[in-house]
């Protein structure tokens, strides 16, 4: 693998993206930086062009391994996502290697440009340095200065559902609530009506709403005096099942560092869900 060294001198010409974050928050939480599940970065054209590929392991490799870096005190530190830099001729074919499954399971997402005003600049510096504003506590990043004085960072954030940030030094994206109102937005596997289909009662439930609820639950929940509870022992059971069952999924749930709001999901169930499984994580090692 080549070195990041082999950036320096040359020109950012492209920044590419896979599964970008945030399209589906208000406009004003919109973040105007990069927040995505994959990046690409192409320096330098013809031959001598170079491609700096950084990917997230807790959504393509169902763990948090980053890459390692030895720091020049001797000691390493992980960037928490997966880095690869590589000819630009070889990133076409690496880019949908690391991005085409998710837990072993056939997947696939476009890349697509981005806009950014570091594009036609000169890399002059880059390096691996430590963030202390990191909202989740200190990250370690690559950081890239270039000719122009601009200087962007890459950063892992493990709290926003593993994706990867591209923003200025210091500056982060903050949230202070998970809101998900339909499963076609961020965070929308979280949502009932995700098609993530599980097993449970010996039945397959193509997803956790109510629509797909075996007939026998459905007419229950109709007829019983207290249909509020019957609702949330069924969804607690039904996404206790899900999460069980789509190992990549529990990873990103216990990942979680927000409060989380769903829609059609009773208030502080998703915490419940996390908290249990979170037990049966640590007794599973214990064992």
């Amino acid at each position: 693998m080549m070195q990041l060294e082999s950036l320096l001198g040359l020109r950012l010409t492209r920044i590419e993206v896979c599964e970008a974050w945030g399209k589906a928050l208000p406009k004003r939480d919109t973040p105007s930086w990069g927040l995505s599940a994959a990046l690409a970065m192409d320096f330098g054209e013809g031959g001598n062009a170079v491609s700096l590929i950084c990917t997230s392991p807790l959504r393509y490799l169902s763990h948090q391994q980053g890459t390692m870096f030895g720091l020049a005190s001797g000691t390493s530190v992980s960037l928490g996502y997966r880095v690869t830099v590589c000819e630009s001729a070889d990133a076409l074919t690496l880019k949908y290697l690391t991005t085409s499954t998710q837990a072993g399971v056939p997947h696939w997402s476009p890349w697509r440009k981005v806009v950014q005003p570091a594009i036609g600049q000169i890399l002059i510096n880059v390096g691996v340095t430590a963030n202390q504003r990191m909202a989740q506590g200190q990250g370690w990043g690559i950081e890239l200065n270039f000719a122009s004085g601009q200087n962007l960072r890459l950063s892992y954030r493990a709290d926003l559902d593993g994706n990867i940030e591209l923003a200025a030094p210091g500056e982060n994206f903050r949230l202070e609530q998970i809101t998900v109102q339909h499963p076609d937005q961020d965070f929308g596997w979280l949502h009932p009506a995700a098609p993530l289909n599980f097993i449970l009662d010996d039945q397959v439930w193509p997803s956790a709403q109510v629509a797909h609820w075996p007939h026998t639950l459905r007419k229950a929940l109709q007829s019983h005096h207290e249909p509020d509870s019957v609702y949330r022992q069924t969804m607690l059971r039904a996404l206790l099942a899900r999460f069980r069952q789509r190992p990549l999924h529990l990873l990103r749930l216990l990942a979680l560092r927000y409060p989380v709001q769903v829609k059609d999901v009773p208030d502080g169930l998703i915490q419940e869900v996390a908290t249990a499984l979170r037990k049966d994580s640590l007794a599973g090692l214990v064992r």
